[in-house]
């Protein structure tokens, strides 16, 4: 059979995979509470917190490797590995299994860097962050449908939810196994012998000979970092403050995650394309922290705003920050970036609700006050960083973030 590959089957493979993941997040507190397991606050914390370390751990493994092998095989392995890993969670009758299982979902959800680095090698320069955007939209449908499709799957028990999402993972699978083509052109060839992590040894010097796209993997770490401390805090403030329940809460994420796939879907290319990504990503961060500071009133209206212009922001960060990181890499090193990348990401999402949970324990509600300053210094950051980033528009228009005639430092 003659495989293709096309932007349409890489975003196909992204939602299905996200859908499951949605489907099982939410309810994970609950589920792992259950008579079966009798997990504690701290060891719920941990559990959840396990799938983001493995993604941090693995994330440029999977990418390096797919520098080498192709992005196809190592696609289709993870899908493979996510269901088995729901199959695992489905079936655990042990709270050590329902860890195991959570650290195989993390491993195997870290190829998401190779989706992207499969969207950069069938799309050019000019169509990267609308690229980028698609994957941002295919995570958004993903935590929007899969949790409702989660909630209706648990009416006939809890684990059926994660059962389900194996059997949507397996099949997306299959799919990609029969559909899905190599997008790597042929005899491109990757240069290092062996994958390691960007902190270590060789990967983490050649991570420093990319100075700009190592300063944005950074700069995405601690701009998820915040956005996850604030993840873990909303919810709690929302109900100690507005009285909402854990439906409310559902139907705020959905609010949520309807904004984000509207500007991933179609403002955030629209803006890069007039601007440039680097205007695109410093708007974003902007409005995030305009937001993450409104939060902090009280007010229902006030909260919906806030959470509006935070849902925008977001929508406008990640898909720019993703198209930079790929702009200012070869075309050899793709994989290895967007891993470098996903794994600062995962990273954060790790860190940061440990830090908001701790922070709302100590400052309740000036914690949005502290993640606002946060995001401002990251905008500084980001500032600084420009005078070494290029964009789509890089030499065409004026851009206050670094020297507009910056020569770009791309390998």
């Amino acid at each position: 059979m003659h495989r293709k590959v096309s932007v349409g089957i890489i975003f196909f493979t992204v939602f299905m995979d996200l859908l499951g993941f949605g489907m099982v997040l939410p309810l994970m507190p609950l589920y792992a509470a259950d008579p079966r397991f009798q997990a504690s606050a701290i060891e719920i914390g941990w559990l959840m917190a396990v799938y983001s370390i493995m993604q941090f751990l693995f994330a440029p493994l999977w990418g390096h490797l797919s520098d080498r092998i192709g992005r196809r095989p190592v696609l289709i392995i993870g899908l493979f590995g996510s269901a088995l890993s729901y199959l695992v969670y489905g079936l655990a009758q042990s709270l050590l299994v329902l860890f195991v299982a959570r650290s195989i979902a993390g491993i195997m959800g870290a190829n998401i860097a190779v989706a992207q680095a499969a969207m950069a090698d069938v799309t050019t320069s000019e169509g990267r962050t609308k690229a980028m955007g698609l994957i941002g939209v295919a995570f958004g449908l993903g935590f929007v449908l899969g949790p409702a499709l989660g909630g209706l799957a648990s009416g006939y028990g809890l684990a059926m939810a994660p059962l389900l999402a194996a059997g949507i993972t397996g099949l997306n699978a299959l799919v990609a196994l029969f559909l899905l083509g190599e997008s790597r052109p042929a005899g491109q060839q990757e240069t290092t012998s062996r994958p390691t992590h960007p902190l270590l040894g060789a990967s983490w010097e050649r991570a420093q000979s990319l100075p700009a796209a190592l300063q944005l993997c950074l700069l995405m770490g601690l701009y998820t970092t915040l956005f996850a401390a604030f993840e873990v805090t909303m919810p709690l403030w929302g109900e100690a403050t507005l009285g909402w329940t854990v439906r409310s809460i559902g139907w705020v994420f959905t609010y949520v995650g309807v904004i984000a796939v509207v500007v991933q879907g179609g403002v955030v290319r629209r803006l890069a394309s007039r601007l440039g990504e680097k205007w695109t990503a410093a708007m974003g961060l902007g409005l995030v922290a305009v937001g993450m500071a409104l939060f902090a009133l009280d007010g229902l209206a006030v909260a919906l705003a806030a959470l509006a212009l935070i849902a925008a922001g977001s929508g406008l960060v990640h898909p720019s920050l993703s198209s930079l990181v790929s702009l200012n890499s070869s075309a050899e090193q793709q994989g290895f970036v967007l891993g470098m990348f996903q794994s600062m990401s995962a990273l954060g999402r790790g860190v940061g609700p440990v830090l908001g949970g701790l922070g709302y324990a100590t400052w309740t509600g000036t914690t949005f006050l502290l993640i606002a300053a946060g995001l401002g210094l990251t905008w500084l950051a980001f500032r600084r960083a420009g005078q070494q980033v290029r964009d789509t528009r890089q030499g065409v228009s004026d851009f206050p973030i670094g020297k507009p005639n910056a020569s770009p430092t791309v390998p």
